[in-house]
């Protein structure tokens, strides 16, 4: 919180500081259950994203999380579409809102393609996302 008259760059340097390290936190959470036979094993994020399923045929819980990895691939897509048809293209929120989803979930051909780099200054930040100029 911000004191009046106190040295505001320092406290919102600090603050900005805690809540970087919270975010970093929140995004390695992961929570687990086990179904009451033991059979069924899931992990989630904290976003709720099912991030591991364990099945006793593995092989068939692969294909379920690449099934689901795939529909995930098409949530920012479906938000674009919403995106432009509502606040348009020239909205800012509108890139920042989809190079999020983008990152939540990654398009699986692009991503086998083109592993990121982790390298902020190869990501577009405000990318053409079509609509009219």
């Amino acid at each position: 919180m911000l004191v009046p008259g106190a040295d505001w760059e320092r406290q919102v340097e600090t603050t900005a500081t805690a809540y970087r390290r919270m975010s970093e936190q929140i995004g390695r959470i992961q929570v687990s259950a086990v179904s009451q036979d033991g059979a069924v094993q899931v992990a989630v994020s904290a976003s709720g994203v099912l991030t591991d399923l364990r099945l006793p045929d593995r092989a068939l819980a692969e294909e379920i999380m690449a099934c689901i990895r795939k529909a995930q691939a098409g949530i920012p897509d479906k938000m674009r579409t919403v995106m432009l048809e509502t606040v348009g293209a020239q909205d800012p929120n509108t890139h920042l809102v989809l190079a999020s989803a983008r990152e939540r979930f990654p398009d699986t051909h692009r991503e086998q393609r083109q592993p990121d780099s982790g390298d902020w200054d190869e990501r577009p930040v405000l990318e053409d996302i079509g609509g009219p100029a």
